[in-house]
This record gives C-alpha cells, sequence and structure tokens, in this order.
C-alpha cells in the first residue's frame, strides 16, 4: 500500500468488554501505521490504534 492514508466509507464501532463503545463516523481520516497480511493498523489524531481488515477496502473504507 503507497497511501499511508484511509478515509472510512461507512460508519464503525469498536467494542470491547466493560468499555465504552467507540464511535467513528463516515468520512474519518486515518493515518495507516503499517500493515499485516489481513489488515491495516490505524491511528487517530489523538493516537487511538486499531486495525481495519484489508478485504473492507472500497467496502468500509478505502486509500486516499
Amino acid at each position: 500500500m503507497e497511501s499511508s492514508v484511509i478515509e472510512l466509507l461507512k460508519p464503525i464501532t469498536l467494542e470491547k468488554e466493560n468499555c465504552a463503545p467507540i464511535f467513528f463516523e463516515e468520512g474519518t481520516v486515518l493515518k495507516v501505521v503499517m500493515q499485516t497480511p489481513t489488515s491495516l493498523l490505524v491511528t487517530t489524531d489523538n493516537q487511538f490504534n486499531f486495525t481495519v481488515a484489508l478485504k473492507d477496502e472500497n467496502e468500509i473504507w478505502r486509500e486516499l
């Protein structure tokens, strides 16, 4: 992946047991930290990191 930035095409909700859900709106721009064989590790402006699946490209997210 040449681009180091992606945009969400659909909203994402991250949920973890005993934690409040975290919402990311459509249009959110995220910086790519690294790529694994099946996902991208992305980060927000406030340094919150999570992964998005490569198989969801052009459905949930797209390269900018």
